[in-house]
């Protein structure tokens, strides 16, 4: 699976994985059904009121094609780079900057859809997003985004993360860990082993900063400590805990 690393405006990286060219292609399937779907519905709805000729025209002028025309760019828009097809898949553009998207980076890859997946079948599309490192088509390379996935590989539970044994003798330090939710320490465990993953600074100052917002958090005195061993060591005191 690739990877891309995207810098914050504060300079911090954050990896995300590359949408594979597969999610991209059934997020456009979706799409296209729920596009022609709602096309199909507007037809039924103005042939059974009888509208006259002059007024279909108009409606479909006016109406439907704009709708078929901008569907993407809209939804991408007001949406922060998500359409329904790419909500369902759990997919999103973003800014390889970092930065938000603005409304002409939306338009640049909108606009190259006409070229690289309408005008060749996807076949264009297909193949850049193969080819490229970071998975962009002409529009992305342009635009200067990419597409990522939204939900990692990270699909269990807290409770099968941690495989804790012989803990009755074991005494946690921190008991008001509980104060904490499931998903919290789930976001914790997954900044550990991104750091264990890319061991360089900007993960290093994103520990340090978990660490610190959770010592405030908690009441626990703020230490001069490898925020690594403090969070591993509240890790294990939330499973324990919670396990007993």
């Amino acid at each position: 699976m690739k990877r891309i690393e995207i810098f914050t405006p504060q300079q911090v990286p954050i990896t995300f994985q590359v949408a594979p060219v597969r999610e991209r292609i059934l997020a456009f399937l979706l799409d296209a059904i729920i596009l022609f779907g709602l096309i199909t519905l507007l037809y039924s709805i103005l042939s059974a009121i009888n509208l006259d000729v002059t007024s279909a025209e108009t409606i479909n002028m006016v109406i439907i094609t704009p709708f078929f025309i901008f569907y993407s760019l809209a939804f991408e828009i007001f949406s922060g780079g998500q359409s329904p097809g790419k909500i369902a898949m759990k997919i999103r553009v973003i800014k390889l900057s970092g930065q938000e998207l603005s409304l002409t980076d939306y338009f640049l890859r909108w606009a190259f859809r006409w070229v690289d997946i309408w005008g060749s079948l996807g076949t264009i599309a297909a193949l850049q997003i193969s080819s490229s490192g970071k998975g962009q088509r002409l529009g992305d390379l342009l635009a200067g985004t990419s597409v990522i996935r939204i939900q990692g590989d990270y699909k269990i539970k807290l409770s099968e993360i941690l495989k804790i044994e012989n803990m009755e003798a074991y005494e946690p330090l921190f008991p008001q860990v509980t104060q904490l939710s499931e998903k919290e320490m789930l976001a914790v465990k997954m900044a550990l082993d991104q750091y264990k993953k890319y061991p360089n600074t900007g993960h290093m100052k994103v520990l340090a900063k978990c660490s610190l917002t959770i010592r405030e958090r908690l009441g626990i005195p703020i230490e001069k400590s490898d925020p690594v061993i403090f969070l591993n060591r509240l890790l294990k005191d939330y499973v324990t805990i919670t396990r007993s």
